[in-house]
């Protein structure tokens, strides 16, 4: 049994926000804006309390393959590790390519671009829909016999990797860079510049990037965000709004070859045409004092709420953890409607049509 690194690295996590937050005040660069980075948190608040399904069935699924169905048997060791830790990201970069051209995986992973930042709370913006969409590229290592407790563990190890990359703050890294993916080349990743679209793909080794073709140094300056625009700080609409589309799309096209196209063709035909993405204003509605200050009551609420669940989340029963997910989500639906200057009105008017 090995250790949970990821509760392990949660203070670290934080620590290493707060950290960052001070030198970006210190710095006065504005890399932080609070109304962004409480849609980042609270998207990452939703994906961890939908974890007891998608983790729960990633879980079980490659524990059952292991028992039932793997082709050999791989004793843990210091190489098995090794081999996971480059495997692991092999596949990662080539589900992380194919997200970005597929409409419909893309839907899911946009989640995680539309900010128009690049701090570590960016890299806490997860997609409830990717940890679903995600589960089936791994599978195929519970069959080559790999136990569940390594690759977990190499599995945990990866994304705190990652969290750490989501940074405008730390140096170039220029030897380390030759192998490794850094800050300095995820920045690229998450930019709308027409030069760095569709760039940098790599979890852990830039390598890859440099072996398929889809590596670029950094030419211009990093405008964050995705070419389509950015609608919503809301984290619940965030997580439907590109799926939404993907499949009005879908409905609009005649033909189930051209249906099937926009489904899981690429998702060119989601950005705006006719507009310059670098150089438009971002989406940062003006919200009264009062209402921003509500926004940020409930956040905090949640935020402690939250972390007592999941420190107790192991005596909940499957229909308590049902309806704890649908308070939090009715909570965080809340909070964004204030982050996007909507006020209570449309949840009112929505819970009076509810109620007949």
């Amino acid at each position: 049994m090995y250790p949970d690194i990821i509760a392990l690295g949660i203070p670290v996590m934080i620590g290493c926000v707060v950290v960052e937050f001070l030198h970006d005040l210190r710095q006065k660069v504005r890399n932080f804006r609070l109304n962004a980075t409480v849609s980042n948190i609270s998207c990452g608040i939703l994906e961890q309390a939908t974890g007891f399904i998608s983790k729960g069935l990633f879980i079980a699924l490659y524990a059952w393959l292991y028992e039932h169905a793997r082709l050999a048997t791989i004793q843990d060791a210091w190489w098995v590790f090794l081999l996971l830790i480059v495997a692991v990201d092999l596949v990662f970069y080539f589900f992380h390519r194919f997200s970005h051209r597929c409409s419909f995986l893309w839907a899911g992973h946009m989640v995680h671009h539309e900010v128009e930042e690049f701090n570590l709370t960016v890299a806490l913006r997860r997609s409830v829909m990717q940890e679903f969409t995600i589960i089936w590229v791994y599978l195929p290592f519970a069959l080559f016999g790999f136990s569940p407790g390594a690759f977990f563990l190499v599995f945990a190890a990866h994304n705190l990797y990652q969290f750490l990359i989501h940074t405008s703050y730390l140096p170039e890294f220029r030897t380390f860079g030759l192998v490794f993916n850094t800050p300095h080349h995820h920045e690229v990743h998450h930019c709308r510049n027409a030069c760095y679209i569709d760039k940098n793909f790599a979890g852990v080794f830039i390598v890859w990037d440099k072996l398929f073709g889809t590596f670029t140094a950094q030419t211009e300056k990093p405008v964050f965000g995705v070419a389509q625009l950015t609608s919503t700080l809301n984290p619940v609409k965030a997580q439907v709004t590109t799926l939404a589309a993907v499949f009005a799309e879908a409905g609009r096209r005649q033909g189930w070859r051209d249906k099937l196209h926009a489904l899981f063709g690429p998702p060119d035909y989601l950005g705006v045409h006719g507009q310059d993405p670098v150089h438009r204003p971002k989406f940062d509605p003006a919200i009264p004092g009062p209402q921003f200050g509500l926004a940020i009551t409930l956040f905090l609420l949640l935020v402690v709420g939250t972390t007592l669940y999941r420190n107790y989340e192991s005596a909940f029963d499957l229909a308590e953890k049902i309806a704890v997910l649908g308070g939090i989500g009715g909570v965080l639906f809340l909070i964004g409607n204030l982050l996007d200057a909507r006020g209570l009105l449309p949840v009112l008017a929505w819970t009076r049509r509810s109620g007949g």
